[in-house]
């Protein structure tokens, strides 16, 4: 079966008009090995979408062609990363599953092709009303504007491809912008004109943050330590060196370099993709690194980096073979998912840690926590802004962080009163000299 999506060779992989309750879309990753220029093999990850028919207890699958979508290349060049591969087959596969399957009946479509902006807008409808997320919170409005983005995409791709009897590029409205400030670019508006989004303003959404008071940082760590300290080297990692949760948890023994005894001065990460649980199929459960990397962990508290360290390697061994620094309790590697279970169970103690203190400003902070919506993330931006506090510019910022977008990390320069001072510098020297004499003049007295 040819992989590509055009209109010679989809109807007799794509229609399907017998039986539909015996098909099912679903997504599914595998290892891909490549050879480059060089000679050198890799293997990467690739997530795929899969038509699967059940009938007489027999399953097939097949890898639909609308793959292609989700492999559409970067204008930077390569593919999107595996969490995006894994988020756009999500919305897609779901999407197909609603139309085609679960709602044949009403819709009564047969193949893709009889796709028309209706039954998109139906779905996108009816996700905004009964879509749910992990922590089965209502979906927001603005989930279902990502989905809806995702959508129009998919459909103007189709249109690209002719493979949709009813709907053409020119069907389309675009919006124009420069990219790099050298070519024109359009891109697709959605063309879901009738959506009913669901009424968030009903509800007061919780205010989300990225940082907590800086005295809060090692009480939070020692929390770590006490209540879950499994994850409490994950934790200083974190604070002290912005490493995601997709990153800590792809951590190996051999991945990282303490300098000085145990970390005294600090660790160096190798931060890469180890796949250490292909039992896991879910991309998002199981983490991935962001970015292939080498990152500093800073030694802000190099006694409590020391601490956490020899505690952490004297309690928990990887027993699969895998060599994760971190590990679930039955000795495999850790999980994102399990790494994120951890974090709300520190969460919700140190919350009631703050609260039952007699200090009036520790429970201040309690209620103003409680209030706020947070989560691992939060971390990365405790590690950002400690280091804003001492940096001379964006690009230190930025290379502390590991990211490749400067708009990332000049959010946090933005308040920061190192960068303040600096900015203001060249004006407020003879005034820092005028203060300091009148101090003089004010001790001799």
């Amino acid at each position: 079966m040819d992989s590509k999506l055009t209109n010679n060779n989809t109807k007799k992989v794509i229609e399907f008009n017998r039986r539909i309750e015996e098909y099912r879309f679903y997504q599914e990753s595998i290892m891909v090995k490549k050879i480059l220029m060089n000679g050198k093999e890799i293997t990467e990850e690739r997530i795929l979408i899969m038509l699967e028919q059940s009938k007489n207890g027999i399953k097939k699958r097949v890898v639909h062609p609308v793959t292609e979508f989700i492999h559409r290349p970067l204008k930077r060049g390569g593919i999107p990363h595996i969490k995006t591969q894994n988020q756009v087959a999500n919305y897609i596969v779901n999407f197909l599953n609603y139309i085609l399957i679960e709602q044949h009946h009403i819709y009564k479509l047969n193949s893709i092709s009889e796709l028309c902006f209706e039954q998109g807008e139906g779905y996108l409808t009816a996700y905004g009303q009964t879509g749910r997320n992990k922590n089965n919170t209502p979906i927001q409005k603005s989930t279902v504007k990502r989905c809806e983005s995702y959508l129009t995409q998919f459909y103007y791709f189709l249109a690209k491809k002719n493979v949709l009897k009813s709907i053409t590029i020119n069907d389309f409205d675009f919006t124009e912008y420069t990219y790099d400030d050298l070519s024109i670019n359009r891109v697709p508006e959605s063309p879901f004109n009738f959506v009913e989004y669901p009424n968030n303003n009903a509800e007061i959404e919780k205010k989300l943050i990225h940082d907590i008071p800086k005295e809060l940082i090692i009480p939070f760590i020692l929390t770590a330590l006490s209540h879950t300290p499994r994850i409490a080297l994950g934790v200083a990692f974190q604070c002290f060196g912005g490493v995601r949760v997709g990153e800590v948890v792809n951590i190996t023994k051999t991945g990282l370099t303490p300098s000085g005894e145990f970390g005294k001065f600090g660790f160096q990460l190798k931060l890469q993709n180890r796949n250490f649980r292909p039992d896991l199929k879910s991309i998002s459960g199981r983490g991935t690194p962001k970015k292939k990397r080498r990152q500093g962990i800073f030694p802000f508290n190099g006694e409590l980096l020391q601490m956490l360290y020899k505690n952490h390697l004297k309690s928990y061994k990887a027993t699969d073979g895998s060599n994760a620094l971190f590990v679930n309790k039955n000795g495999k590697a850790m999980a994102k998912f399990s790494y994120q279970y951890y974090f709300d169970k520190l969460k919700d103690r140190f919350l009631l840690v703050l609260g039952e203190s007699e200090n009036p400003l520790l429970v201040n902070y309690g209620v103003e926590l409680s209030s706020a919506k947070w989560s691992t993330h939060i971390c990365r931006g405790i590690f950002s802004n400690l280091i804003a506090e001492d940096a001379q510019n964006v690009l230190q910022v930025m290379s502390a962080r590991g990211d490749n977008n400067p708009l990332s990390s000049l959010t946090y320069l933005n308040g920061s009163p190192k960068m303040l001072n600096i900015l203001k510098d060249n004006y407020n020297d003879m005034y820092v000299d005028l203060l300091q004499k009148r101090e003089e003049i004010h001790r001799e007295r």
